[in-house]
């Protein structure tokens, strides 16, 4: 598997210049314009997951570090890492439970309020995230309004569950830019039946 994502390295510029031949002339136009919406929707919803996962990451960190977790920083943008993918933070959980009964062993604080303060970093900047960032950042990157981003995220994860949650934006932003298109090219022939 490594030695062919080696080759298609070496001709990527082949392969991405080349793979355009393949396709037959009557199809090569309408293929071609749904893989260069596609890279674009991509491309915009990856920029604005960074966006919002670099956000988090900033969040987590000053929020393990106010907990006093040792490697807080490190650990916070661990999770905001993590957050590349929606919802994927929740494996942090494990390393921050860790060093929270670490801090709590080390300093001889109690360990259920240590615990119970590292879990609410993870529940409000989870609440910032849901509420604030991801509306208006992924919000803004794919001109969708946040009840539609929630309720995307909602059918794309219950259909296809963790891949439903990567592709759901990206995948609603392209279907709407269709069917925009589709409406476009309707319009004009309703019209002209209506006039004769």
């Amino acid at each position: 598997m490594a030695l062919y994502v080696v080759f298609l390295l070496l001709d990527y510029e082949k392969v991405s210049a080349g793979w355009k031949e393949l396709i037959p002339p009557n199809y090569r136009e309408a293929v071609t314009g749904f893989v260069a919406d596609f890279e674009s929707a991509m491309s915009r919803y990856f920029r604005g997951q960074t966006a919002v996962a670099f956000m988090c990451g900033i969040l987590f960190s000053v929020g393990f570090v106010w907990v006093g977790l040792p490697l807080g920083m490190l650990l916070g943008m661990f999770v905001g890492l993590l957050n590349m993918v929606p919802y994927l933070q929740i494996i942090g959980f494990v390393p921050a439970f860790v060093l929270a009964v670490i801090h709590a062993l080390e300093s001889n604080t109690d360990i259920w309020l240590v615990l119970g303060t590292t879990t609410a970093v993870f529940g409000v900047v989870q609440l910032i995230q849901d509420a604030i960032l991801v509306p208006r950042i992924m919000g803004r990157v794919t001109g969708l309004n946040p009840a539609m981003i929630m309720l995307s995220l909602s059918i794309w994860g219950k259909l296809l569950g963790l891949l439903g949650l990567i592709i759901a934006l990206p995948l609603t932003y392209l279907l709407l830019v269709y069917y925009r298109r589709f409406l476009a090219s309707v319009k004009p022939a309703s019209a002209c039946s209506i006039d004769t």
